[in-house]
């Protein structure tokens, strides 16, 4: 008998709704709005009830994703590293799987960045799972949107159309 496959999954999540930037305020500076901090702790309260494990948080180091990583910490497993990453915010797709691919061999990622590189980047991944979810993100991946993509091989080998989308949540659909 062999040994059974272990998954490998990786968590990507679009900050949550932020504020427009104020007149002469960097973008990267923007702030989480009052329905972004609602959409993030409600996320953080399912997040909390499913009690997933990861190995590593990458973080964009923009003001609202970083934020909505605060608000949905405490709903997280505790024991994971942390990391932010200039380049979720400034660079495209390619800086999303080489986030995931420096992880090396864990098991279970978390990238917390900005669409339309979340967007692309998730749909790029995706060779199946549900359709409507799959739907859903085709038309706009929500804010504070998580997506859970899981692959057959390790983390640090992760390649376009390798992926199973397993579960999509959008904040915004939780009471």
């Amino acid at each position: 008998m062999s040994a059974p496959t272990r998954s490998h999954r990786l968590y990507i999540l679009r900050h949550a709704h932020s504020s427009w930037a104020l007149p002469g305020q960097r973008d990267h500076h923007r702030p989480l709005d009052a329905r972004g901090r609602r959409q993030a702790d409600r996320l953080a309260r399912f997040i909390a009830g499913k009690g997933y494990r990861l190995d590593v948080v990458v973080c964009s180091t923009a003001k609202r994703a970083s934020e909505t990583y605060d608000r949905i910490r405490p709903g997280l497993d505790p024991g994971h590293r942390e990391e932010s990453s200039d380049a979720l915010y400034a660079l495209g797709v390619e800086a999303y799987y080489d986030a995931v691919r420096r992880q090396g061999d864990t098991e279970a990622v978390l990238l917390v960045g900005h669409n339309p590189m979340i967007e692309a980047f998730t749909l790029s991944l995706i060779a199946d799972g549900d359709p409507a979810a799959i739907d859903v993100i085709r038309m706009g991946f929500p804010t504070c949107g998580l997506a859970v993509v899981e692959f057959s091989g390790p983390l640090s080998a992760i390649a376009a159309g390798t992926g199973r989308l397993c579960e999509f949540v959008d904040p915004d659909d939780l009471g």
